[in-house]
């Protein structure tokens, strides 16, 4: 198994039930509540020199339920309670589209993008911008969407039971491994690619 991760140079998270809690989408900041020990698990990612980048799918905006401000917002606190842990994001790869929703108005017609998981055009550029190739990084995720959107790419993912899609048992796809939380799985990681 060391040989899966002995090139782990890149983590890749999604946000909502992996970094933070996800009673429903995150709509302001006082929604967006971490996960116990997930900032650990980050610091954990950043004092081993591998690179952090959050992927992650944001249908609330094409709804209309999330505006840009609020996003930031939110964004912004996830920045500020990692970094009181000592921890950081390299950086965040976000699909604010929806099949079914356009500026706040349902769409006659479902339009699919690319890059909304599962579609990989978010991870194709994170691996373009940061100069890293599929072996070399790891997917954490928790719905069925995130692991095939890393199975598409090529890209290793760990499923962690803290997100709402993964305590649904008729997952479509699974992962390659199943752990409690970011902390379990980043220390999983973390012992294999020694």
């Amino acid at each position: 198994m060391k040989n899966n991760f002995a090139k782990l140079r890149v983590i890749l998270l999604d946000r909502d039930g992996v970094i933070n809690e996800e009673p429903g989408p995150i709509l302001f900041p006082e929604d967006f509540i971490m996960i116990p020990r997930s900032a650990a698990a980050v610091k954990k990612i950043n004092n081993r020199g591998i690179l952090c980048f959050v992927i992650t799918n944001q249908g609330a905006i094409a709804k209309g339920d999330l505006d840009q401000e609020n996003f930031k917002k939110i964004t912004n606190k996830m920045y500020l309670e990692l970094n009181y842990f000592g921890a950081h994001i390299d950086g965040q790869y976000v699909c604010p589209h929806h099949p079914e929703w356009d500026n706040g108005n349902r769409r006659s017609i479902i339009k699919n993008c690319y890059c909304r998981k599962p579609g990989t055009l978010l991870f194709e550029r994170a691996a373009k911008e940061n100069n890293f190739s599929a072996n070399e990084s790891v997917f954490i995720g928790d719905s069925s969407t995130d692991f095939e959107a890393a199975a598409k790419c090529g890209i290793i993912s760990i499923g962690v039971l803290t997100g709402n899609s993964s305590k649904n048992s008729k997952e479509k796809v699974q992962p390659d491994y199943w752990k409690n939380d970011l902390w379990d799985a980043v220390n999983f990681l973390l012992d294999e690619s020694k």
